[in-house]
């Protein structure tokens, strides 16, 4: 048994998807891009510069997933680790989809929270954004010459498509969160997860996550406060790909609590 991601995808993930589908240029965009980009340059990069995970190499990472696999419903992906002083993970692909997290991430947050940020990224693949996320990543990327001279359709990527791409990006990040909490059957890692992204360093012994979710309940209480305060939070997400830090741990939290959440956990 699984859970299905039709009943944990977030429903501004469903509506800026749709939204961004409806932007002119979007499906020449999306059939040029699966038939002229497939995986082979993703694998060339993965096998000549990051580390592939498995049986033989770092396995107490590698045997953190088929769990978390088996309960989102998904085939094990290729696991792979890069040099990066930068705590991140992120999952690319299409048909055969892979993770990749970076040495900063170890060196950020403990190994306990590790299978969190696994099944985050997990949950994109069962959600099935990876084919928009990869194409997403390319696009805000400022890749428009490369398409340009590959697909001939540089022409496309036009500011109301990248910036409906940012927002679809920042809103399926809430279905892989939510993907995260499920598996772990609590909020409090990926609350935890989303602190030290904010700058809880493992070095950092008082941090205090309780005191972190009063601090993200008031800063949603301040951006709920006026429409202006609203149009702020617009301009500095406009030109982001994730949310901010705390309202994805308040996003978590408000979906533990929820007769949705509450279904699942129980018919697992």
């Amino acid at each position: 048994m699984a859970f299905d991601p039709a009943l944990f995808t977030h429903e501004s993930d469903r509506k800026a998807l749709a939204a961004l589908k409806k932007v002119p240029g979007f499906s020449r965009l999306t059939k040029a891009y699966i038939e002229k980009f497939g995986e082979k340059q993703q694998k060339i990069m993965n096998m000549s510069s990051r580390i592939k995970l498995g049986e033989n190499q770092m396995p107490q990472y590698y045997h953190m997933l088929p769990p978390i696999c088996a309960k989102l419903g998904i085939e094990v992906p290729e696991l792979y680790i890069e040099l990066d002083v930068n705590p991140n993970a992120y999952t690319y692909g299409d048909t055969n989809p892979f993770i990749v997290f970076t040495s900063g991430l170890v060196e950020t947050i403990p190994e306990e929270l590790i299978p969190t940020v696994l099944a985050h990224e997990c949950g994109h693949i069962a959600c099935q954004h990876v084919l928009y996320q990869t194409m997403g990543q390319m696009i805000i990327s400022g890749a428009s010459a490369l398409l340009n001279s590959v697909l001939g359709i540089g022409d496309l990527i036009s500011v109301p498509l990248q910036l409906a791409f940012y927002r679809w990006m920042r809103c399926s990040e809430f279905s892989a969160d939510r993907a995260a909490v499920l598996c772990d059957g609590t909020p409090r890692k990926m609350q935890e997860v989303c602190m030290r992204l904010a700058g809880w360093d493992k070095d950092i012994e008082d941090a205090n996550l309780m005191a972190f979710m009063e601090q993200a309940a008031d800063y949603q209480d301040m951006i709920d406060d006026s429409k202006w305060n609203k149009a702020l939070e617009f301009m500095v997400l406009s030109g982001s790909s994730h949310p901010l830090m705390a309202v994805r741990a308040t996003q978590c939290g408000t979906w533990a609590q929820s007769s949705e959440f509450r279904t699942l956990i129980n018919g697992f």
